[in-house]
Protein backbone atom coordinates (compact mmCIF):
# COMPACT_ATOMS: atom_id res chain seq x y z
CA UNK A 1 0.00 0.00 0.00
CA UNK A 2 2.99 2.72 1.05
CA UNK A 3 4.61 1.84 -2.57
CA UNK A 4 0.78 2.20 -4.56
CA UNK A 5 0.77 5.64 -2.47
CA UNK A 6 4.06 7.25 -3.78
CA UNK A 7 3.65 6.06 -7.00
CA UNK A 8 0.67 8.45 -6.96
CA UNK A 9 1.88 10.93 -5.52
CA UNK A 10 4.46 11.15 -7.93
CA UNK A 11 2.00 10.84 -10.82
CA UNK A 12 0.35 13.98 -9.20
CA UNK A 13 3.40 16.01 -8.87
CA UNK A 14 4.74 14.97 -12.23
CA UNK A 15 1.50 16.34 -13.74
CA UNK A 16 1.88 19.45 -12.01
CA UNK A 17 5.52 19.82 -13.59
CA UNK A 18 4.25 19.04 -16.67
CA UNK A 19 1.37 21.85 -16.70
CA UNK A 20 3.56 24.41 -15.39
CA UNK A 21 6.13 23.96 -18.00
CA UNK A 22 3.15 23.43 -21.18
CA UNK A 23 1.93 27.42 -19.54
CA UNK A 24 4.37 29.15 -19.63
CA UNK A 25 4.55 32.26 -21.67
CA UNK A 26 6.85 32.53 -24.16
CA UNK A 27 9.58 34.96 -23.47
CA UNK A 28 9.36 38.25 -24.77
CA UNK A 29 12.27 39.22 -27.21
CA UNK A 30 14.76 41.57 -25.80
CA UNK A 31 14.56 45.35 -27.01
CA UNK A 32 18.30 46.02 -27.88
CA UNK A 33 17.30 49.10 -27.31
CA UNK A 34 16.76 48.84 -23.43
CA UNK A 35 19.58 47.30 -23.38
CA UNK A 36 21.81 50.11 -24.85
CA UNK A 37 20.46 52.60 -22.44
CA UNK A 38 20.90 50.38 -19.28
CA UNK A 39 24.45 49.63 -20.16
CA UNK A 40 25.12 53.37 -21.10
CA UNK A 41 23.89 53.88 -17.33
CA UNK A 42 25.88 51.92 -16.14
CA UNK A 43 28.97 53.17 -17.78
CA UNK A 44 27.55 56.38 -15.68
CA UNK A 45 29.90 58.84 -16.72
CA UNK A 46 32.54 59.74 -19.53
CA UNK A 47 35.82 62.18 -18.48
CA UNK A 48 38.16 64.28 -20.79
CA UNK A 49 40.82 66.69 -19.92
CA UNK A 50 42.82 69.42 -21.62
CA UNK A 51 45.96 70.12 -20.90
CA UNK A 52 47.47 73.87 -20.46
CA UNK A 53 50.61 75.85 -19.97
CA UNK A 54 49.86 79.56 -19.04
CA UNK A 55 52.55 81.69 -18.71
CA UNK A 56 53.05 85.71 -18.55
CA UNK A 57 55.18 89.10 -17.79
CA UNK A 58 53.98 90.42 -14.33
CA UNK A 59 55.87 94.58 -14.31
CA UNK A 60 53.85 95.09 -10.40
CA UNK A 61 54.52 98.82 -9.62
CA UNK A 62 55.98 99.13 -6.40
CA UNK A 63 58.56 101.99 -4.83
CA UNK A 64 61.69 102.31 -6.37
CA UNK A 65 62.77 100.15 -9.44
CA UNK A 66 59.78 97.82 -10.95
CA UNK A 67 60.64 93.89 -11.49
CA UNK A 68 59.63 91.99 -14.03
CA UNK A 69 57.89 88.46 -12.89
CA UNK A 70 57.95 85.55 -15.66
CA UNK A 71 55.38 83.49 -14.37
CA UNK A 72 54.65 80.09 -15.65
CA UNK A 73 52.56 77.03 -14.86
CA UNK A 74 50.35 73.61 -16.15
CA UNK A 75 46.91 73.04 -15.54
CA UNK A 76 44.68 70.56 -16.22
CA UNK A 77 40.93 71.37 -17.29
CA UNK A 78 38.23 68.28 -16.11
CA UNK A 79 34.87 68.24 -18.51
CA UNK A 80 32.33 65.25 -17.78
CA UNK A 81 29.46 63.85 -19.62
CA UNK A 82 26.99 62.21 -17.04
CA UNK A 83 24.57 59.22 -18.81
CA UNK A 84 22.64 58.54 -15.73
CA UNK A 85 19.58 60.43 -18.00
CA UNK A 86 20.78 59.76 -21.79
CA UNK A 87 17.58 58.41 -24.28
CA UNK A 88 17.91 56.01 -27.12
CA UNK A 89 15.88 55.86 -30.23
CA UNK A 90 16.49 53.63 -33.14
CA UNK A 91 14.98 54.52 -36.47
CA UNK A 92 15.33 51.75 -38.42
CA UNK A 93 19.21 51.57 -38.79
CA UNK A 94 19.93 54.93 -37.47
CA UNK A 95 19.85 55.16 -33.79
CA UNK A 96 19.54 58.70 -32.04
CA UNK A 97 21.24 59.74 -28.33
CA UNK A 98 20.70 62.40 -26.21
CA UNK A 99 22.69 62.74 -22.90
CA UNK A 100 22.46 65.96 -21.00
CA UNK A 101 25.22 69.12 -21.10
CA UNK A 102 28.59 68.54 -20.71
CA UNK A 103 30.33 70.43 -16.67
CA UNK A 104 33.22 70.86 -16.02
CA UNK A 105 35.09 70.46 -12.49
CA UNK A 106 37.47 72.61 -10.77
CA UNK A 107 40.55 72.73 -12.56
CA UNK A 108 44.05 71.14 -11.31
CA UNK A 109 46.52 73.61 -10.72
CA UNK A 110 49.16 72.20 -9.26
CA UNK A 111 50.88 75.56 -7.75
CA UNK A 112 52.30 73.77 -4.83
CA UNK A 113 55.50 72.98 -6.21
CA UNK A 114 56.06 75.97 -8.03
CA UNK A 115 59.60 77.91 -7.27
CA UNK A 116 61.50 80.80 -8.85
CA UNK A 117 64.55 82.72 -8.84
CA UNK A 118 64.96 85.97 -7.81
CA UNK A 119 67.87 88.97 -7.81
CA UNK A 120 67.77 91.15 -5.28
CA UNK A 121 67.80 94.97 -6.10
CA UNK A 122 68.71 97.19 -3.58
CA UNK A 123 66.62 99.60 -5.88
CA UNK A 124 63.58 97.71 -5.79
CA UNK A 125 61.48 98.57 -1.84
CA UNK A 126 59.14 95.48 -2.23
CA UNK A 127 59.54 91.63 -1.11
CA UNK A 128 60.16 89.79 -4.45
CA UNK A 129 58.76 86.57 -3.20
CA UNK A 130 55.73 88.00 -1.81
CA UNK A 131 55.06 89.15 -5.41
CA UNK A 132 55.81 86.60 -6.99
CA UNK A 133 52.84 84.55 -4.28
CA UNK A 134 51.03 86.66 -5.16
CA UNK A 135 50.64 86.34 -8.98
CA UNK A 136 51.07 82.33 -7.77
CA UNK A 137 47.56 83.46 -6.09
CA UNK A 138 45.76 83.83 -9.71
CA UNK A 139 46.38 80.59 -10.98
CA UNK A 140 42.99 79.15 -9.92
CA UNK A 141 40.86 82.36 -10.85
CA UNK A 142 42.62 82.37 -14.48
CA UNK A 143 42.28 78.46 -14.63
CA UNK A 144 38.62 78.82 -13.86
CA UNK A 145 38.06 81.55 -16.40
CA UNK A 146 39.94 78.76 -19.34
CA UNK A 147 38.03 75.86 -18.20
CA UNK A 148 34.54 78.07 -18.92
CA UNK A 149 36.14 79.20 -22.37
CA UNK A 150 37.02 75.77 -23.34
CA UNK A 151 33.91 74.77 -22.71
CA UNK A 152 31.75 77.26 -24.65
CA UNK A 153 34.41 77.88 -27.11
CA UNK A 154 35.92 74.32 -27.81
CA UNK A 155 34.15 72.38 -30.59
CA UNK A 156 36.81 69.56 -30.29
CA UNK A 157 35.82 69.20 -26.91
CA UNK A 158 32.17 68.25 -27.56
CA UNK A 159 33.78 65.66 -30.40
CA UNK A 160 35.44 63.88 -28.21
CA UNK A 161 32.26 63.71 -25.92
CA UNK A 162 29.94 62.69 -29.17
CA UNK A 163 32.57 60.22 -30.97
CA UNK A 164 33.39 58.44 -27.52
CA UNK A 165 29.32 57.66 -27.05
CA UNK A 166 29.20 56.90 -30.26
CA UNK A 167 32.08 53.84 -29.88
CA UNK A 168 29.93 52.77 -26.80
CA UNK A 169 26.57 52.37 -29.09
CA UNK A 170 28.56 51.06 -31.86
CA UNK A 171 29.78 48.70 -29.73
CA UNK A 172 27.00 47.40 -27.76
CA UNK A 173 24.54 47.25 -31.81
CA UNK A 174 27.23 44.83 -32.43
CA UNK A 175 27.37 42.69 -29.70
CA UNK A 176 23.54 42.08 -29.96
CA UNK A 177 23.51 41.99 -33.58
CA UNK A 178 21.89 45.23 -34.20
CA UNK A 179 22.46 46.36 -37.95
CA UNK A 180 23.36 50.48 -37.66
CA UNK A 181 24.25 52.51 -40.72
CA UNK A 182 24.23 56.18 -38.57
CA UNK A 183 24.65 56.87 -34.57
CA UNK A 184 23.41 60.25 -34.04
CA UNK A 185 24.41 61.71 -30.66
CA UNK A 186 22.90 65.14 -29.47
CA UNK A 187 24.65 66.93 -26.49
CA UNK A 188 22.87 70.33 -25.75
CA UNK A 189 25.10 73.14 -25.50
CA UNK A 190 25.51 73.91 -21.32
CA UNK A 191 24.53 77.45 -20.34
CA UNK A 192 27.96 79.35 -19.44
CA UNK A 193 28.00 81.55 -17.03
CA UNK A 194 31.78 83.59 -16.87
CA UNK A 195 33.67 84.08 -14.16
CA UNK A 196 35.58 87.32 -14.09
CA UNK A 197 39.67 87.47 -15.02
CA UNK A 198 41.55 88.47 -11.85
CA UNK A 199 43.90 91.75 -12.39
CA UNK A 200 46.84 91.14 -14.29
CA UNK A 201 49.53 93.72 -14.18
CA UNK A 202 50.84 92.39 -17.40
CA UNK A 203 54.55 94.45 -18.53
CA UNK A 204 53.76 97.27 -21.21
CA UNK A 205 53.10 95.48 -24.64
CA UNK A 206 52.80 92.10 -23.12
CA UNK A 207 50.05 89.49 -23.31
CA UNK A 208 49.24 86.52 -21.05
CA UNK A 209 49.24 83.22 -23.06
CA UNK A 210 47.85 80.00 -22.64
CA UNK A 211 49.92 77.48 -24.74
CA UNK A 212 51.42 79.97 -26.60
CA UNK A 213 47.65 81.87 -27.95
CA UNK A 214 47.28 85.26 -25.97
CA UNK A 215 43.84 85.22 -23.80
CA UNK A 216 44.24 88.44 -21.51
CA UNK A 217 46.16 91.81 -22.29
CA UNK A 218 45.49 94.95 -20.21
CA UNK A 219 44.02 97.66 -21.66
CA UNK A 220 43.81 101.29 -20.17
CA UNK A 221 44.20 99.77 -16.49
CA UNK A 222 41.92 96.74 -17.16
CA UNK A 223 42.45 93.27 -17.75
CA UNK A 224 40.49 92.24 -20.90
CA UNK A 225 39.78 88.87 -22.70
CA UNK A 226 41.20 87.90 -25.80
CA UNK A 227 39.47 85.66 -28.18
CA UNK A 228 41.38 82.65 -29.29
CA UNK A 229 41.07 79.28 -31.20
CA UNK A 230 41.56 76.19 -28.78
CA UNK A 231 44.30 74.12 -30.46
CA UNK A 232 42.80 70.53 -31.41
CA UNK A 233 43.96 67.69 -29.70
CA UNK A 234 45.83 65.37 -31.88
CA UNK A 235 47.95 68.67 -33.24
CA UNK A 236 51.08 69.61 -32.57
CA UNK A 237 51.02 71.87 -28.65
CA UNK A 238 53.53 73.73 -27.32
CA UNK A 239 55.99 72.39 -24.00
CA UNK A 240 54.04 72.86 -20.98
CA UNK A 241 56.44 74.29 -18.65
CA UNK A 242 57.57 72.59 -15.80
CA UNK A 243 56.13 74.92 -13.46
CA UNK A 244 58.38 77.86 -12.90
CA UNK A 245 57.92 81.59 -11.77
CA UNK A 246 61.36 83.50 -11.98
CA UNK A 247 62.00 86.85 -10.92
CA UNK A 248 64.59 89.38 -12.09
CA UNK A 249 65.33 93.06 -11.98
CA UNK A 250 64.65 95.20 -15.04
CA UNK A 251 64.45 98.95 -15.73
CA UNK A 252 61.32 100.32 -16.10
CA UNK A 253 60.91 101.97 -19.64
Amino acid sequence: MKYVVIALLALVLGGLIGRSIWMQKPQQPVDPVQVIVTQLKTHAVISHERQLAIWYRACPEVIGKTPTIFIAWPARLSYQLELGDVKVTRHGSVIEVHTEAIHADEPSVPTDFMDYLSTKSIFTFANEEELVNHEIGKASPIARYLTTYFLARDPSLVADFKTEVEGLVQHLASALGVPVTRIDVEIPQPPVKWPKLPMLQLCAGSMASVNGLPFAKVDDGYTVPIGFNPVTPGHAAPQTPKGIASVYSEAKK
